[in-house]
């Protein structure tokens, strides 16, 4: 899994962006709606840290986390729609 996961992260165009997110978070359903509706058109891969132990290790505490495959720079939950919409401009 962590062969395919690293191949999907260096398939991505430059514009794309990762959420680090787990299946019943609802901190990251909260995070993956606030995406959708802050108008800022995302080209977004939804990476289940739970199927790979080194994003598990390293995001365990912290997801979600949306991630710019552009700058590697990393927006920690919780983000408000303004941070989110500065973020997705500044790293695309």
């Amino acid at each position: 899994m962590r062969i395919l996961i690293a191949f999907l992260e260096n398939l991505m165009p430059n514009n794309h962006f990762i959420l680090y997110a787990t299946a019943n978070c609802h901190l990251c359903e909260e995070a993956n709606d606030l995406i959708q509706l802050s108008g800022a058109y995302l080209h977004l891969l939804v990476i289940d840290i739970i199927e790979n132990a080194d994003l598990y290790a390293r995001y365990e505490f912290t997801i979600p986390v949306l991630k710019s495959s552009l700058t590697d720079a990393e927006l920690n939950w919780p983000f408000s729609l303004e941070s989110l919409r500065v973020f997705a401009t500044i790293n695309q």
